[in-house]
């Protein structure tokens, strides 16, 4: 008898075992074809809010035993065909969604989604651009939302005569909408103020979010680019100056870190083995984070006050820094190095 049960509870533990392994499997291979929405980098690199959710969603999903394909569209449904990475797979899907929803549905088209204005000096101030968007749909496309990634980034969407007024990254008020009617188009303009102390010499991307009743795609985006030179006059700095960051003050390595969409400042931050570094660190527009797993340093940069935080230079390399708190769609690529000597 107590052989008997001992094998039986082998066969469940073994079962369990594989049950397990198969569902870490599929739970892998869902997560590969998937993105987060808003920072568009991959579901298995990503962890931020809105890909937890996800990844929450999806395992509750799992437990249930339905079929990947079902988790897939379940997926989508939820939070939109843009999370689909797999070309194909967002394409049978879009065809289903777009049977569910019929042919009378709205449908927000975008005549392009990126606009690159070159290299630009921080003293040229406000430039602009604008993107055409149409409701190629045969219902009424009624846009409730527009909000920027930075507050150094505005917009206005113009319909006929009707122009909004401009919003940033707080975006709309709760009560504002504006509507397009089969076929109409609009005007998006954006407005980058080069000269905003959130933008920093260098490579600069910005992201504008357009919130609708789209069905398919109920959020979307549009992005800018930029080259930013030093103004003129400006002088950059002189490496040579300084071989560490920051100063030393009373014994410890005081560093100034600014934070903004999507870099730090200094990068690299230079400091030299065995010193304690203290981090006085700002937010130049929205809320980030500097983790730096291997000196277990995880500070949040919220906007407001300085936050501070310290950390002992015990061994050689360099590191990298990552952001911690979702700041936008560059969130993902938003990285600076730590340089110990």
């Amino acid at each position: 008898m107590k052989r008997i049960m001992l094998f039986f509870l082998a066969a469940g533990f073994i079962c369990s075992a594989v049950f397990a392994q198969d569902v870490g499997a599929l739970r892998t291979e869902i997560h590969s074809k998937l993105r987060d929405k808003r920072c568009n980098m991959p579901l298995s690199e990503c962890n931020c809010p809105e890909a937890k959710e996800m990844k929450g969603y999806i395992d509750a999903l799992l437990e249930t035993g339905i079929a990947k394909d079902e988790i897939y569209y379940k997926v989508a449904k939820k939070f939109s065909l843009k999370t689909i990475l797999d070309e194909n797979l967002k394409k049978e899907l879009e065809k289903r969604l777009a049977g569910e929803a019929g042919e009378s549905r709205p449908q927000l088209v975008l005549e392009s989604t990126v606009f690159n204005f070159g290299e630009v000096k921080k003293s040229q101030g406000k430039v602009s651009t604008v993107f055409k968007l149409r409701n190629k749909g045969n219902a009424d496309l009624v846009i409730t939302n527009l909000r920027a990634s930075c507050v150094c980034t505005t917009i206005s969407l113009a319909v006929d005569k009707q122009k909004s007024l401009y919003f940033d990254n707080k975006g709309a008020p709760k009560d504002w909408k504006m509507e397009l009617k089969p076929n109409q188009v609009g005007e998006l303009e954006v407005v980058l103020d080069l000269a905003h102390k959130a933008i920093n010499v260098g490579d600069l991307t910005r992201e504008v979010d357009i919130i609708s009743n789209d069905p398919l795609y109920p959020e979307t985006s549009v992005r800018v680019e930029a080259k930013v030179l030093e103004a003129p006059g400006s002088q950059p700095g002189n490496k040579a100056d300084s071989q560490f960051s920051g100063k030393l003050i009373e014994g410890v390595r005081v560093v100034e870190l600014k934070a903004a969409q999507y870099k730090f400042a200094p990068d690299p931050i230079v400091v030299k083995k065995g010193e304690r570094v203290r981090l006085v660190a700002k937010s130049l527009d929205v809320g980030h984070g500097i983790s730096i797993p291997e000196f277990n340093l995880n500070l949040a940069i919220p906007t407001g006050p300085d936050s501070v935080g310290e950390f002992t230079a015990a061994k050689e390399g360099e590191f990298t820094a990552y952001c911690s708190v979702y700041c936008g769609s560059g969130h993902g690529k938003m990285q600076g190095k730590l340089m110990v000597k």
